[in-house]
C-alpha cells in the first residue's frame, strides 16, 4: 500500500502537530475538556490566560490558578506579587510542605526599602484540596512519583484528570503510578507514555471511556486527510465536535485553529512594571513605568511565534520614543515607535512548555506628578506560524 507522503494524506492528529505544535494543545485540551463528566474544578498550575485556562474557561469550568515555584524562586518578591495581582493563589503544590518567605530585593536609590515581606506557602495537593467538592482536572506543572503520592487522597475522592510536562526520568514511575490507581498515562500525541517518548506534556485519564472519547474526537483512528487542505476543511472534515458543536467551547476551539492566535487581556496579564488600567470607554491601555515592564507570555509549545503590542500612546512631550524589545534576556529589537504604531517580534520557542519573558523599555521617560511615563500600551497579541507543507 503506498504510504500517507505518497499520496498526500496524513493522519488529522499527526497533520495539526506538523503544522504547529500548538495544535496539539488545543485540540487535545478541548477533547479533555469535552469528554469529562460533570466538569467542575480545574486546578491550574500555570500562568493566567494559558491557553488550557481559556479552553477549561469556555468549557464553563471554574478554574483556579495556583503559583509557579520556579519562577517565583527566579523572580522573587515582584513575581509573586504580580502573580497575585492577576489572581493567582499564594500558594505552590510540592511533595514537601513548608512556608516560604519572599523578601524584598533592595535596589539602587533604596528601592525596595519598606516593602513587607511575603508569605509562600508550599503544600500538597491532597491538603489543599481536601475539602473541595468536585475537581475535574489537575494540571501541574511536573509530573513526578513525589508530586504523585502526594495526590493520592484527591485520586480517590475525584478520579481527577491530571497533566503536566514529564521527564524521561521520571516516565517509568509515572506510568507505574498510573497502573496502580487505575489510570491511562499518555502524551499529547495520545500514544502510551514511555522513557523514549517523554519530555512533553502528558495527561493521565482516569478512565478508558474518557480516553476513548478523546481519541474519537480528534480522530486519532479517522482516515487519512489531505495534508494541502486549508485547516477550515480538515477542521469540517476531522473534527467535527470540536469545531461546530454550538457552544463557547467549540467557538474558541476554532478560533484558535482558524486564526492562529491569542489576545491577552490587560486587566489579567502578568507582568512587573505597568501601571493600572486605562479606558475611554472604547479602548484599553496601560503605561508602561520607568523601568520598563516585564510581560510573562506561556507558549506551551515550540514552534515559530511572533509577539505583537500596539503602542497606545506616547507621553505628552514626547513626539516619539526609542524602545529596547528582549525575549528571555536577548535583544530582539530596537525601534523608534510613535502613537499607533505596533511591533512585532519574531520568536521560536525551541520547547514545549516554554515561557517568553518580554522586557519592554524605552530609552526616553518624563516625570508627570508621581509617575515617569514613557509609552502606554494595548492589543497584546501572539500568533503563531504554521510550517509549509
Amino acid at each position: 500500500m503506498p504510504n500517507a507522503s505518497t499520496n498526500n494524506v496524513e493522519a488529522p492528529l499527526a497533520l495539526a502537530a506538523a503544522r504547529h505544535n500548538i495544535n496539539l494543545d488545543v485540540l487535545v485540551t478541548s477533547a479533555f475538556l469535552r469528554s469529562l463528566p460533570q466538569l467542575g474544578e480545574v486546578m491550574l498550575a500555570t500562568i493566567p490566560q494559558s491557553i488550557i485556562a481559556i479552553l477549561a474557561r469556555a468549557a464553563g469550568a471554574n478554574v483556579t490558578y495556583v503559583m509557579n515555584k520556579k519562577l517565583c524562586d527566579q523572580h522573587g518578591l515582584a513575581f509573586f506579587e504580580a502573580s497575585k495581582a492577576a489572581g493567582v493563589e499564594p500558594v505552590c503544590f510540592d511533595s514537601s510542605p513548608m512556608n516560604v518567605e519572599l523578601q524584598p530585593k533592595v535596589q539602587a536609590g533604596f528601592e525596595g526599602l519598606g516593602v513587607l515581606p511575603q508569605r509562600l506557602a508550599i503544600t500538597t495537593p491532597d491538603h489543599y484540596l481536601s475539602s473541595r467538592v468536585k475537581v475535574s482536572w489537575l494540571a501541574l506543572d511536573q509530573l513526578s512519583l513525589s508530586i504523585l503520592e502526594v495526590s493520592e487522597y484527591t485520586v480517590q475522592q475525584h478520579k481527577p484528570l491530571i497533566s503536566g510536562f514529564v521527564s524521561p526520568e521520571n516516565a517509568d514511575d509515572v506510568v507505574k503510578w498510573s497502573k496502580r490507581n487505575n489510570y491511562h498515562s499518555v502524551t499529547n500525541t495520545l500514544a502510551l507514555l514511555n522513557a523514549t517518548n517523554a519530555a512533553t506534556y502528558c495527561w493521565l485519564v482516569p478512565s478508558t471511556e474518557i480516553l476513548q472519547s478523546v481519541e474519537a474526537l480528534v480522530g486519532k483512528h479517522a482516515s487519512p486527510v489531505n495534508a494541502k487542505l486549508p485547516m477550515t476543511m480538515v477542521a469540517q472534515q476531522a473534527w467535527p465536535t470540536l469545531t461546530e458543536t454550538n457552544d463557547r467551547l467549540a467557538h474558541q476551539t476554532l478560533d484558535y485553529l482558524l486564526h492562529r492566535r491569542r489576545w491577552y487581556y490587560l486587566d489579567k496579564l502578568l507582568n512587573i512594571g505597568l501601571y493600572p488600567l486605562e479606558t475611554d470607554g472604547d479602548s484599553f491601555w496601560r503605561w508602561m513605568g520607568a523601568n520598563g515592564v516585564r510581560l510573562f507570555l506561556p507558549l506551551r509549545a515550540s514552534g515559530h511565534y511572533i509577539l505583537s503590542f500596539n503602542v497606545f500612546s506616547v507621553v505628552e512631550g514626547l513626539e516619539n520614543a526609542i524602545i529596547r524589545c528582549f525575549i528571555n534576556g536577548r535583544l530582539k529589537t530596537t525601534q523608534e515607535v510613535t502613537a499607533g504604531t505596533t511591533v512585532n517580534i519574531p520568536y521560536f520557542a525551541e520547547t514545549d512548555g516554554s515561557l517568553a519573558e518580554l522586557l519592554i523599555v524605552s530609552e526616553q521617560n518624563i516625570q508627570i506628578a508621581d509617575k515617569t511615563l514613557s509609552i502606554s500600551i494595548s492589543e497584546l497579541t501572539v500568533y503563531w506560524e504554521e510550517l509549509p507543507l
